[in-house]
């Protein structure tokens, strides 16, 4: 499928695989107010249009090895990044929700080493690679927000060092769950009470552990006051809690003093835990 950009941005070749109709045009100064840039620093955005590109859950927006020609800012929604080894395991290396840019580590390359998939419906705006040097010297506000995205892209891959460096698979859920909270606050949604688009095997491909083990971590996590959680749907009763249990890296967490304190949750917060659905 072809989809055109007018004005200063060109036309561009997307994947055909899950693709949909493009969405009508934007303007830059639109994807610069997503990346927080003040409106009286947006200059001349206003003029120039952007591409935007829906998806449907389970659409593919890159496949592994495809042409490396555009980034895309998430717009809504949310996408699963992975890459797919030879003896075909699907590795999940990152979960992408607005404001974040996928493609940036493509730049370097001349095909995409991961594939990007849609977890639900899903919009991105999007930028032709040939276009990124003119853009960023018609509107230099886009050159900052380039620069804030990828810095961005950056700290996501230090914070799941963060994450994969304790033992725990508990305590890596733990870190897990603090991280996206904070992302969607980020975001100006719930940091407390939202809905996991990602299945627990997504999960665990990201954690490096055994599906069964996410549903388990969620159990004890649930046991011990922390989290309340009904299929998809997580609610954290204790953030303070939830953060002193994760900060325990090479040693076993010592859960007492939380346990102790399971019972100061509403009975009615506390129900049996459902598997999470895959």
């Amino acid at each position: 499928m072809n989809s055109s950009i007018s004005g200063p941005i060109a036309q561009i070749h997307l994947p055909r695989s899950g693709a949909s109709a493009a969405l009508p045009v934007a303007t830059m100064a639109d994807l610069l107010q997503m990346c927080g840039v003040p409106f009286a620093q947006q200059g001349a955005a206003e003029n120039v249009q952007v591409n935007l590109r829906t998806l449907h859950a389970g659409a593919s927006l890159v496949h592994q090895g495809a042409l490396a020609d555009a980034l895309f800012f998430v717009r809504s929604g949310t996408f699963k990044v992975f890459r797919t080894d030879e003896d075909g395991y699907e590795q999940v290396l990152a979960f992408a929700i607005r404001g974040e840019l996928l493609g940036f580590d493509a730049l370097c390359m001349e095909s995409h080493p991961i594939a990007i998939l849609a977890l639900d419906e899903s919009t991105v705006f999007v930028v032709p690679r040939r276009e990124i040097e003119g853009l960023c010297k018609t509107v230099p506000p886009f050159a900052f927000a380039l620069q804030q995205a990828g810095s961005l892209t950056l700290t996501r891959s230090r914070e799941l060092v963060d994450i994969l460096a304790a033992v725990a698979s508990d305590v890596r859920l733990a870190r897990f769950l603090i991280q996206l909270s904070k992302r969607l606050a980020d975001c100006g949604q719930s940091p407390l009470r939202f809905h996991l688009r990602m299945g627990r095997r997504e999960i665990a491909s990201l954690l490096g552990v055994a599906h069964e083990t996410v549903s388990r971590c969620f159990g004890a996590l649930s046991a011990m006051g922390l989290l309340y959680v009904d299929d998809r749907e997580v609610e954290i009763l204790d953030m303070g809690g939830l953060k002193a249990f994760s900060r325990s890296t090479r040693r076993p967490v010592d859960d007492a003093a939380l346990l102790r304190n399971r019972s100061l949750i509403p009975r009615r917060t506390r129900g049996s835990l459902r598997p999470l659905a895959a």
